[in-house]
């Protein structure tokens, strides 16, 4: 899949924490061509993982950078970039709205949910982005 994407520059998602050994993985990822690997350290958030998140990036020497991502947000973010040595990260930063549908039934809820989720719907929120970015200056 890989060759099909070049000359674009190709990134291995989360996929990467589900492995049963990263640094052999990472090794591999390497030798397959990719240029980055998205990984929360193989944890729950890109914090939790954060102490392996460096060990990768340590480990990888600039022949892939090592992207945290998981779980990153304005008030994690410094921590994360200080933490691992990461030059970039990846997040959502996103925020819900009200989906506007103009229709409601509130007899019927989809999924497992009580609340509706059908009657939100989630945004990449610009002022996010901004902060976030902000951050990243501050510290890269």
């Amino acid at each position: 899949i890989a060759a099909v994407c070049r000359p674009l520059p190709v990134t291995f998602h989360r996929a990467f924490d589900m492995v049963h050994d990263p640094l052999v993985a990472l090794e591999t990822l390497i030798s397959l061509g990719f240029e980055r690997v998205l990984t929360s350290g193989c944890d729950s958030s890109a914090l939790e993982g954060l102490s392996l998140i460096k060990r990768l990036a340590e480990q990888a020497k600039g022949r892939i950078v090592v992207v945290p991502g998981g779980g990153i947000t304005e008030r994690n973010l410094q921590r994360i970039l200080e933490g691992s040595g990461a030059s970039e990260f990846h997040c959502s930063a996103r925020s819900v709205r009200d989906s506007g549908m103009k229709f409601r039934n509130p007899n019927v809820a989809m999924g497992a949910s009580f609340s509706a989720p059908e009657y939100s719907i989630k945004v990449a929120d610009v002022a996010k982005v901004r902060t976030l970015n902000a951050i990243a200056k501050n510290i890269l």
